[in-house]
């Protein structure tokens, strides 16, 4: 009964909404700061910050660069999660508290006891060295302020440094910040960085063009934004910011915790990531834009909801979402605010002209090779052809059962550029002056339905949750290598792929699928009947068929009766396992993926590691390999190496003088 008193009182708690800026009500001075409590501290990475494929869930604590502070419990509660892992939070504990919150440690050294102890001995009985284990609630109670760990960099951790979280009895991930931490100042404003300006239509126009333009803010004295560009739109238009926050004490960027958006004075846009579930973290693949994080590595946030973006619950309700129209000739006011989670705020003000600029339709033919190039820019097929041959050729494009002409849209720099609304239907090639070119294009692909693409090489299937928006489906095959789709575009979830390679695979169980993105090679865990690869993936973009017959490889650096440390690293695959036995018996390592480095850990203090040492190693195309070794009971100390000496002069000694017939054979020395 409790437990249910306990859940509505928060439930009713998170729907406290104010009309302007949402917030939600915390209990201020309830936990303690899990870092050196009462000091001032400072933060590597805020609530969510833009990372790869997740908003950053909780505060990043900086642990003056090294490793091993105490970490205390942020309340009264008890341990009901504990995970080992190699990549993600590593050495992670969850805490649950009376109160009904969550409060999650990641990427720790060490677990204090006896959890520790209860830990290894749950990893011998396993044989493994990643674990997840709930304890009982009796097991494990902590009280506010004892040490559970100390700080580490285990897991996907960039460096030493304490992950901390804290979540609602709904697992939604909340600010830490917004508890009233002490520790932690900021009286810095955001900070403008890059402005886009993208269009949302195939009849949209930025300065007479379709596509996206940057620019960049400018700071005026009185601490505001502007732009120094004219710009004149028509059509509907989306805004993409990318911007940072600063924080007392340190030279990290951190994340942006409020975005507004208004036109002549009128709200169209707002976000706050105060909080949000943990299980749409992924989501921030349709919040930024996808595809310049992936060419550009740069994270630009929408300032308006994409059709596909339904299931992140940020947002204010809009009627427009943040899409601006702009049909007529007025000229509008346009305001972008934004704020840190310490209510530090920054404006940038400029204004769109609304009028179309008559761009220019008509080309300088020339003689040299006719160059085509085609992109997909949402709905929108972008053709762009250098060298026509006459001033204003057009574009045809071939459907199943007709040809349509395509007229020059717009000129720029002597290119020509032709648009296509792929909602209307799918070319199957573009001919432009005599040349064609095929599109590739094979299916629209809706999502939020399950779907299958079959061809005589290749099947396809969507579940209905693998799209966050419609897909115009595109596929290129050429020997070993495939294409599915373009990697700037995101899935929500894997589809599943069965294909067949235009080449003799000889050994199926030493092949594998590899996602290919500039010089990584990821594998894919690939199942062969007869000549057709099976494989799941979360990834569009270009993939490859390779062999790994290369067993995983293993170099000592350390072997001591107390201490075990090896290198181990595989060429391709990856490494799958590890295990290591001590004279036939297994003992227990840990592993660091970011040096490639495994080393032993003692099931209790007494320990000894005597005798014969075997690494077993596999990879994840089935090699494997074991590398042995033998631990004397008695340090090896290297021997020194001893070398003839020679005598030099600078040998003698001080006081030492040459015999007389040395003196008699040296040169005498030259007066100036």
């Amino acid at each position: 009964m409790k437990k249910i008193i306990t859940f509505i009182f928060l439930s009713l708690i998170y729907l406290s909404i104010q009309a302007q800026k949402p917030q939600l009500t915390y209990p201020k001075g309830y936990f303690l700061f899990p870092i050196n409590p009462n000091q001032q501290n400072y933060l590597a990475g805020g609530m969510g910050d833009l990372r790869p494929d997740h908003f950053h869930a909780g505060i990043d604590i900086k642990t003056q660069g090294r490793e091993g502070l105490p970490v205390h419990a942020t309340g009264d509660g008890y341990i009901s999660e504990v995970r080992v892992q190699t990549s993600g939070y590593g050495n992670v504990v969850f805490i649950t508290h009376p109160n009904g919150f969550v409060s999650v440690y990641g990427h720790l050294k060490t677990f204090a006891e006896p959890l520790a102890s209860y830990i290894r001995k749950k990893r011998l009985e396993s044989q493994t060295f990643e674990i997840k284990l709930n304890p009982k609630p009796e097991e494990f109670e902590v009280a506010r302020g004892q040490i559970i760990g100390l700080s580490g960099n285990t897991g996907g951790s960039a460096g030493p440094h304490l992950h901390f979280e804290i979540r609602d009895v709904l697992n939604n991930i909340l600010n830490p910040l917004n508890f009233g931490f002490s520790e932690i100042k900021d009286d810095f404003p955001p900070i403008f960085q890059q402005l886009i300006i993208k269009t949302l239509g195939t009849n949209a126009r930025i300065n007479g063009e379709f596509g996206k333009q940057l620019f960049y803010p400018v700071k005026n004295a009185s601490n505001t934004y502007t732009l120094n560009n004219q710009i004149v739109a028509n059509g509907e238009l989306g805004l993409e910011l990318l911007a940072v926050d600063k924080m007392n004490g340190t030279n990290n960027s951190n994340g942006l915790s409020c975005v507004e958006l208004l036109v002549d004075g009128v709200e169209q846009y707002y976000s706050h990531l105060e909080q949000f579930p943990n299980d749409v973290s992924h989501d921030i693949n349709v919040h930024n834009d996808y595809a310049i994080e992936q060419t550009q590595g740069l994270r630009f946030q929408k300032l308006f909801q994409d059709n596909g973006n339904l299931s992140l619950q940020i947002y204010k309700p809009s009627i427009t979402k943040g899409k601006i129209k702009i049909t007529d000739g007025k000229t509008h006011q346009i305001t972008i605010k934004i704020w840190d989670s310490f209510e530090n705020g920054a404006v940038l003000n400029f204004t769109i002209k609304g009028e179309k600029k008559e761009p220019s339709l008509m080309v300088s033919p020339n003689t040299l090779p006719l160059v085509i190039s085609q992109s997909l820019e949402d709905n929108t097929l972008i053709i762009k052809a250098r060298n026509l041959k006459t001033i204003n050729s057009v574009a045809s494009l071939k459907f199943a059962k007709s040809i349509i002409d395509l007229p020059i849209n717009y000129v720029k720099n002597n290119e020509a550029v032709y648009l296509w609304d792929l909602k209307k239907s799918l070319p199957d090639s573009i001919k432009i002056d005599g040349f064609s070119k095929a599109t590739n294009l094979r299916k629209v692909i809706i999502p939020n339905i399950d779907y299958a693409f079959e061809s005589d090489i290749l099947n396809i299937n969507f579940e209905y949750k693998s799209l966050y928006d419609t897909l115009y489906l595109q596929t290129e095959q050429i020997g070993n290598n495939l294409t599915i789709g373009e990697v700037t575009v995101p899935l929500k979830e894997n589809i599943e792929v069965t294909y067949t390679p235009d080449i003799q695979i000889i050994i199926p169980d030493k092949t594998s699928v590899y996602h290919i993105f500039r010089n990584s090679k990821s594998f894919l865990k690939t199942n062969w009947s007869g000549n057709k690869a099976s494989f799941s993936t979360k990834r569009l973009g270009d993939f490859t068929v390779l062999i790994d017959t290369i067993a995983p490889k293993a170099n000592m650096i350390q072997k001591t009766p107390d201490n075990i440390r090896v290198r181990i690293g595989d060429n391709l695959s990856g490494i799958k396992s590890f295990k290591a036995f001590v004279n036939n018996t297994y003992i227990l390592t840990d592993y660091d993926a970011k040096s490639s480095s495994l080393w032993s850990v003692k099931s209790d203090s007494t320990q000894k590691f005597y005798g014969k040492l075997r690494i077993e190693l596999e990879d994840n195309q089935g090699n494997k390999s074991a590398f042995e070794t033998n631990i004397d009971s008695v340090k090896t100390v290297a021997k020194p190496i001893i070398k003839k000496a020679i005598k030099t002069k600078k040998d003698e000694p001080k006081n030492r003088r040459p015999s007389p017939k040395i003196r008699a054979e040296r040169p005498k020395r030259k007066h100036r």
